[in-house]
């Protein structure tokens, strides 16, 4: 047996795709690229894949993660890039990882998600610098109390002890003067799950729109300047370096 742990994208149309039927999308992508892909045993065997946390439908995302056990040793170079072509466009393998004897299981190494919400070009500067408050007011705050509503039943959630960092910015158009705003925000995996839905119903107190996009950057351990990413350990930066994103 021969497993690796690998970094993956889900965007465009991708997003839609839900964690019920994900399972199935890689294992006829795996069954194309022809790897030797091991299966559990029983009346149903299943591919052995397995994914950390299941990201809501609609988001995108370039930190999602994955586990794969192979029956046989491969080569990873030209393999996962084989199983990177078959993915559906918008899921593409980026890293990857082989798991030694006596790893740490991969939830553990996802202690913490980078996301970042968008918003249009309206009144963008008004908008980063009410954030901007918001988020100060937040991260001061012992509790952050929201309702999520449930088919089942509405349910009050603390928002505050996810957060880690918060970053509200203007981010420049790629033609300048569409300027949006973006906020980045380091969240807590290891406890009860917040979404960023959350965080905007903690930070909107309905006066700011929800964001027109959502994605999930990267997964990792919380440092000072962002997230060190789980398998590269390299950090994503909390706060972007506009000028060069401009240039």
């Amino acid at each position: 047996m021969q497993r690796y742990r690998i970094r993956w994208t889900k965007e465009g149309r991708t997003r839609f795709v839900s964690a019920r039927d994900l399972t199935s999308v890689w294992e006829r992508a795996l069954r194309r690229a022809d790897l030797p892909i091991a299966y559990s045993e029983g009346f149903t065997p299943h591919a052995k894949v397995s994914f950390p946390d299941a990201l809501p439908v609609g988001v995108s995302s370039t930190g999602e993660y994955a586990e794969l056990t192979f029956a046989a040793p491969i080569d990873p170079e030209p393999d996962l890039g084989a199983l990177s072509a078959t993915l559906p466009a918008g899921m593409d393998v980026t890293t990857y990882l082989e798991v030694p004897d006596g790893a740490p299981k991969l939830a553990k190494m996802l202690r913490a998600t980078l996301w970042e919400l968008a918003w249009p070009a309206t009144d963008a500067v008004e908008l980063t610098e009410l954030l901007a408050e918001r988020c100060g007011e937040l991260q001061a705050a012992d509790r952050a109390e929201v309702i999520r509503h449930r088919p089942d039943g509405d349910r009050v959630v603390d928002v505050r002890p996810a957060v880690l960092a918060l970053a509200p910015a203007t981010r420049p158009g790629p033609d300048g003067p569409d300027a949006h705003t973006v906020l980045r925000a380091v969240l807590r995996n290891d406890g009860p799950t917040v979404r960023p839905t959350d965080l905007h119903a903690a930070l909107s107190r309905e006066d700011v729109a929800p964001p027109n996009a959502v994605r999930r950057v990267a997964q990792g351990e919380h440092v000072p300047d962002g997230l060190r990413e789980a398998l590269s350990g390299e950090v994503e930066p909390l706060v972007l370096d506009v000028a060069a994103e401009a240039a």
